[in-house]
C-alpha cells in the first residue's frame, strides 16, 4: 500500500511562469524536507490555500527565500509636504595654528652655516600599512530551501533503523531516516551506482551464468538466474532464464537487456558465516533472490528478517538459499 503524506502547513507561495506553487511543510517531517508543490497536487487543501492567499493579500510585502522571476514594479510613494528649508549654519571659525620649532633642525642649520655643509635631511618615517581586510563571508539567504543532490551512504542503527547520508546542493551532508527520504528515485540511483561499482567491471559473454535485475511490479530489485545467449549491438544482451518457462513450457528468454541489469552470479555464503543484526542479506524464494534486513536472532541459525520490497517480516534459517548482500557496504 503506497504511503500517504499529510500537509501540515503552507509556508510560502511563488509563481513559476503562470503556475502557482506552494511551499509545503509535511506532517511528521523536518523543514529540510519541505517541497514546492503545484495547486494540482494539493486538491484536498483548498481551504488552506484560500486562507494563505487571503493572508498574503492582507500582509505587507515580505522577503522570500527565492526572488520571483519577474521584478515587481516599485510601490508608488505617497505625496508629502516639502520639507522646510533650514538656515545654513555659519562655517566654523578657523583655529589659529600654533607655530612649533624643531630644536634639532635649528641646531643642524646653525652647524651648516658654520661648517658650510648642507644639513642632512632626516629620514622620513614610513607610514605603517593597514592590515588587509578579510573578505566578508556571504550570508546565507534566510528562508532558502536547500535541495538534495544525491545519496552517498547507507547505515543501520538499532534504534533508528536504516539511515541515508544525504549530500545537499550546498555541499553539506546529513544522515536522514529512511522515512524522511520522500523520493524513491534517489534511493534507486544510489543503489544502482553502488551495484555498478561491484558488478560493472566483470566480463560478460555468451554462456556466462548471470543474474538479471527484475523491474516488473512486485518483483522490482530482485534478481533471477539466467544464462547469456547473445551479445547484441549497443552493449545489450539476450538471456534465457533458468527458473522461468513460457506457456508452452519452453525456457523463457528476454532480449535488449542493458549491462546495468546484469551481474555475474555472486558466490554463496562463506563457511561459518552468520549475519549481524541490521545486515542486508539475500534470500532465494520463488526462483528470485530478494534483499532482506535481519531484525533479530530467534534461535540457533534462525533469524527474523524483513524483506526490503514489501516490508513483510518472515523467519529465516541459514541455508544455501541465504547469502550476504554482495554489493552493499554499510557505513558505520
Amino acid at each position: 500500500m503506497p504511503k500517504t503524506f499529510q500537509v501540515e502547513k503552507l509556508m510560502d507561495m511563488k509563481m513559476d511562469g503562470k503556475k502557482k506553487l506552494f511551499l509545503v511543510k509535511w506532517k511528521g517531517y523536518p523543514a529540510s524536507q519541505n517541497t514546492w508543490e503545484p495547486v494540482a497536487h494539493l486538491g484536498e487543501c483548498k481551504d488552506m490555500m484560500a486562507a494563505f492567499d487571503k493572508k498574503e493579500e492582507a500582509a505587507p510585502p515580505k522577503k522570500r527565500g527565492r526572488p520571483p522571476k519577474a521584478a515587481e514594479p516599485p510601490a508608488k510613494k505617497a505625496k508629502t509636504a516639502p520639507p522646510k528649508k533650514e538656515k545654513a549654519a555659519p562655517p566654523p571659525k578657523e583655529e589659529k595654528k600654533s607655530i612649533l620649532f624643531d630644536i634639532k633642525e635649528i641646531g643642524a642649520m646653525l652647524m651648516a652655516s658654520i661648517t658650510g655643509k648642507k644639513p642632512e635631511k632626516p629620514a622620513k618615517a614610513e607610514k605603517a600599512k593597514p592590515p588587509p581586510k578579510e573578505p566578508k563571508k556571504p550570508k546565507k539567504e534566510e528562508g532558502a530551501v536547500v535541495e538534495v543532490d544525491k545519496i552517498v551512504g547507507m547505515r543501520y542503527r538499532t534504534k533508528g533503523g536504516v539511515q541515508y547520508c544525504i549530500l545537499w546542493k550546498d555541499g553539506s551532508k546529513s544522515w536522514e531516516k529512511e522515512d524522511n527520504v520522500l523520493d524513491d528515485d534517489l534511493i534507486d540511483e544510489y543503489e544502482q551506482e553502488e551495484q555498478m561499482k561491484v558488478y560493472g567491471e566483470a566480463s560478460i559473454s555468451v554462456g556466462t551464468e548471470v543474474e538479471v535485475k527484475n523491474v516488473d511490479e512486485g518483483f522490482a530489485n530482485s534478481w533471477s538466474d539466467a544464462v547469456v545467449k547473445k551479445k547484441e549491438k549497443g552493449g545489450k544482451f539476450t538471456v534465457e532464464y533458468s527458473g522461468f518457462v513460457d506457456d508452452d513450457g519452453e525456457g523463457m528468454s528476454e532480449s535488449g537487456l542493458p549491462r546495468n541489469r546484469l551481474r555475474v552470479a555472486p558466490d554463496g555464503a562463506p563457511k561459518g558465516w552468520a549475519p549481524a543484526i541490521g545486515e542486508i542479506v539475500e534470500i532465494n524464494e520463488d526462483d528470485c533472490w530478494w534483499e532482506a534486513r535481519v531484525l533479530k536472532e530467534v534461535g540457533k541459525n534462525k533469524f527474523e528478517v524483513m524483506f526490503r520490497v514489501s516490508d513483510e517480516k518472515k523467519p529465516m534459517t541459514l541455508s544455501k538459499k541465504v547469502r550476504p548482500c554482495s554489493w552493499l557496504q554499510m557505513s558505520k
